[in-house]
């Protein structure tokens, strides 16, 4: 054999082994150490000299599959997933790394043998090997597929998604292997035509896999809230109950002192001393009879992202809320992982939903209203994510909402507004394409909201006002271009 035939060809199954390896541990998004780097060298390295040998005695067929069965093994040892699951991400792996191949091929082709004229099988596959890592790097730069493939992550999936992805991955696979190595003259442009429509295909069923996996946790999601929400009116039904029991065991207790309290005052007499002892014993009364019934009402139950960092920030946010009298209430509307994994951040979510909240509490603590109220919307509305944040608080000054991302403006300086926090919104919405929404249905009033702060995740980064105000605003921004306004 030639030896630099018999080098390429090394070279060629040690960087083809070990890239299928770094690209099963990509689509789980899984991190590998220096033990997993050593054992993939060592891996590659051995099957290559096999390789090596057996080459002129098999066939590409065979060959793929021995990797396939390597692989799954791989990853079932080292991430401990279920063997099926393990073979699945194999599948996927290695149609990934032959369709990014295939290319690097063609185009090693095109510019070393029609352009620069030069034939040497080492140039030839080194030269591949880095157009198909700057490929591969390249995909998993896409946003959607940056953290991996969420349905290939978890290990209780689909059978349906398996389905589809095994059988695109298999056809991949045989075609690349019934119509031989790529290299050379072999390829021919029939070839990659083929290879190239089936890596569309893949992608596009790629793409509604994952929506079909979000359509299905959604709906999981959905059956898992009504049945926690039956669960819980019965929960507030019985805890109804227990209070009502408790404040009757209350009033019941307090009675007896109340009435030797009440004929103490009628026995009243001028002396100061006494004066002072009654109103001292009806304070701690009063004091004591607070307290106990603020006992009685516990804190109530937050519905949960499974988010910890985000379910956090919204049970601390409760707390500033009962701190300063305010209700605050929370919804969450289907599943919010995609979220969070291929649209914004989870701590730059974390940090977008304590500024908001924030303002809503200074704002509903600057007015003078009795009704005080946080509504937390956070989901899918209209196919898509939005966080929508009411509030009973003051209304925005005009000015304010004109200057809102472009300086430190707010409304409530005196009792703890400084600004910073929509002027890190904004960059939060310029950075993931996401919509702010200002709504103001109605002047204040002591039974609604005030105002409504919506993120929407649009993909269209606009500033929109919605208001019964719209005119008075329209004609204070005549030369303000970023801003839509229109009339609710």
């Amino acid at each position: 054999m030639d030896i630099n035939l018999a080098i390429s060809s090394v070279i060629k199954m040690f960087a083809l082994v070990i890239m299928i390896d770094l690209i099963s541990i990509k689509l789980i998004n899984n991190k590998h150490n220096k033990k997993h780097m050593i054992f993939f060298i060592l891996e590659s390295l051995i099957f290559s000299l096999i390789y090596l040998i057996i080459q002129n005695h098999t066939n590409t067929f065979i060959v793929v599959s021995i990797i396939y069965m390597i692989t799954s093994c791989l990853i079932k040892v080292l991430f401990r997933y279920k063997i099926g699951h393990s073979m699945l991400i194999a599948f996927v792996a290695i149609a990934i790394c032959l369709i990014s191949f295939t290319i690097a091929v063609f185009m090693s082709y095109f510019l070393l043998r029609k352009i620069l004229y030069i034939e040497s099988h080492i140039v030839n596959i080194i030269l591949i090997i880095n157009i198909q890592i700057i490929l591969l790097i390249m995909f998993f730069k896409i946003k959607r597929f940056r953290n991996g493939f969420d349905f290939l992550k978890r290990k209780n999936q689909s059978d349906y998604i398996d389905m589809i992805m095994l059988t695109v991955s298999s056809i991949i696979l045989v075609t690349y292997s019934l119509l031989g190595n790529p290299i050379g003259d072999a390829l021919t442009i029939r070839i990659f035509i083929l290879l190239m429509f089936l890596a569309t295909v893949m992608i596009i069923l790629v793409e509604k896999a994952l929506e079909m996996y979000y359509k299905q946790n959604l709906l999981k999601r959905e059956i898992q809230e009504y049945q926690t929400e039956l669960k819980e009116k019965d929960n507030i039904i019985r805890k109804l109950s227990n209070e009502k029991y408790e404040i009757s065991r209350i009033n019941h207790e307090f009675y007896n002192r109340q009435k030797a309290l009440e004929l103490k005052v009628k026995e009243f007499t001028s002396e100061t001393s006494n004066d002072i002892g009654i109103l001292d014993r009806i304070e701690n009364l009063t004091k004591e009879y607070s307290q106990n019934l603020q006992n009685i009402k516990g804190k109530e139950k937050l519905p949960l992202t499974s988010i910890p960092e985000i379910d956090d920030m919204f049970s601390y946010m409760q707390s500033e809320c009962n701190n300063n009298n305010i209700d605050f209430k929370l919804q969450i509307q289907g599943e919010i992982y995609y979220l969070v994994n291929n649209i914004i951040p989870t701590n730059k979510l974390e940090t977008l939903i304590g500024d908001l909240l924030r303002n809503a509490i200074i704002a509903i603590n600057s007015s003078e209203s009795k009704y005080k109220s946080i509504l937390t919307i956070l989901g899918i509305k209209e196919e898509c994510y939005e966080l929508c944040i009411c509030d009973s608080g003051i209304e925005f000054e005009i000015n304010t909402l004109l200057k809102l991302g472009l300086e430190r403006a707010t409304t409530h300086k005196e009792t703890g507004g400084s600004g910073i926090g929509f002027m890190t919104t904004f960059k939060t919405l310029e950075e993931t394409k996401a919509s702010l929404i200002i709504e103001e249905k109605h002047e204040m009033q002591e039974n609604d909201y005030t105002k409504a702060i919506k993120i929407r995740f649009d993909g269209k980064n606009e500033y929109k006002i919605i208001s019964y105000r719209a005119d008075s605003i329209k004609e204070k921004c005549k030369e303000e271009k970023r801003i839509i306004i229109d009339k609710i």
